[in-house]
């Protein structure tokens, strides 16, 4: 059974979170017959409710935080121009939480766990700021003025409607061949490259540590490199252990053109045959490993070898619009009811409360009876 948070009606129907002081009772009447008038303290609100899904519900202050949020990644992202990115994308603010809030549910009702996946995600954030220690990396991140519990928290979420979106939504999107060959015809042009090759790395970072430890270090990147020799996941080593920024992704950094590339790294990585894995090399700040993905020749790309990236392109278009009509369908199955002044964008029109999910349905939302005339008892009934 769900746990039920309470709502308050306070005002014309806005929602609210409420507590309320009352003075002690239990003092007897001074004389028989009198009323014992206890005053009561004026209602404070601590915190709206702007909306509620199922048992969950998003707060003033979580909507708040949201917008804060949205209004630093846009800064960050557009300088000056971000008043207009923010004013288009503000919105459907509402509407993405309450999203979350439906995938949370179906990643609970399908029992899936994300702790292993965090804790990994966690290391390797520490790894890429260069932290000793997960202490260390909690203490950056309250320096940020974040609670480190919110940053992990929300990390786990992430993971957990990554994970339904994978296991409900991606196997409904079919990508044909014919669609991936009228791709590569209508974009020829983006298939015409220079001689490239795409690198995957393991980094070791020396920095902050003391040179007694360096070599330790080393030994560390050459029994990676032996392990991925024998047959161990290069990807899975630079989650585990790489330094870099990209250590999430496996380790995966792009294509490069040789100018793009230093001599020594160049050198090392070009002669590689696809697959292959670099010896430990030693650079200014740490130790690296690196894996040939793919080489890529000067010339127009094949249909074969442009496939697997033009499948990502055909994906990515077609995620959206089947991501948006999956979170349609949970909205139909869920009840959700918004503070006066809210508008959830992702909602579609509806006759009523839906019914079909009456567990779920709170006493004051149910429709009221109608009272026929001249009589005391109610028949039938009328949307609330």
């Amino acid at each position: 059974m769900r746990t039920r948070l309470p709502f308050f009606t306070c005002g014309a129907g806005t929602l609210a979170l409420t507590f309320f002081t009352l003075t002690a009772w239990g003092q007897s009447p001074s004389r028989p017959g009198a009323v014992l008038v206890h005053p009561v303290a004026p209602v404070q609100i601590v915190e709206r409710i702007i909306a509620r899904i199922n048992d969950k519900v998003i707060t003033s202050v979580q909507y708040d935080q949201s917008k804060a949020q949205l209004k630093a990644e846009l800064k960050q992202r557009d300088g000056d121009q971000a008043g207009a990115a923010y004013a288009a994308q503000k919105k459907n603010l509402l509407r993405d939480l309450i999203d979350q809030r439906l995938l949370l549910e179906r990643a609970s009702d399908m029992g899936l766990s994300a702790e292993t996946d965090t804790i990994r995600r966690l290391d390797s954030i520490r790894r890429s700021m260069h932290l000793p220690t997960m202490r260390a990396l909690r203490q950056a991140i309250r320096a940020q003025g974040m609670s480190y519990s919110e940053f992990r928290h929300n990390i786990r979420d992430e993971i957990l409607t990554r994970k339904v979106i994978e296991s409900d939504v991606a196997p409904r999107i079919q990508i044909t061949p014919a669609e991936v060959k009228a791709y590569y015809l209508a974009h020829r042009k983006q298939f015409i490259r220079p001689d490239e090759v795409d690198l995957a790395e393991i980094f070791i970072s020396r920095k902050g540590k003391p040179a007694s430890e360096w070599p330790k270090l080393k030994k560390l990147a050459q029994e990676i490199q032996a392990r991925v020799a024998n047959g161990a996941s290069f990807s899975q080593m630079a989650e585990q252990y790489s330094n870099g920024s990209t250590a999430a992704q496996g380790g995966s950094l792009g294509y490069f053109q040789k100018s793009q590339l230093a001599p020594s790294v160049a050198q090392a990585v070009l002669p590689l045959a696809t697959g292959h894995v670099s010896p430990v090399l030693t650079r200014a700040n740490g130790y690296y490993l690196y894996k040939v993905l793919a080489v890529h020749h000067a010339g127009e790309e094949s249909l074969a070898s442009a496939s697997q990236k033009i499948e990502n392109i055909i994906y990515e278009k077609k995620l959206g619009p089947e991501l948006r009509r999956y979170l349609t369908h949970l909205r139909h199955k869920a009840y959700i009811k918004l503070a006066q002044g809210f508008l959830d964008t992702g909602s579609r029109p509806s006759s009523g409360v839906n019914l079909t999910r009456f567990e779920r349905v709170l006493p004051q939302d149910m429709p009221k009876p109608i009272k026929k005339p001249g009589s005391g008892n109610s028949s039938g009934f009328t949307g609330s």
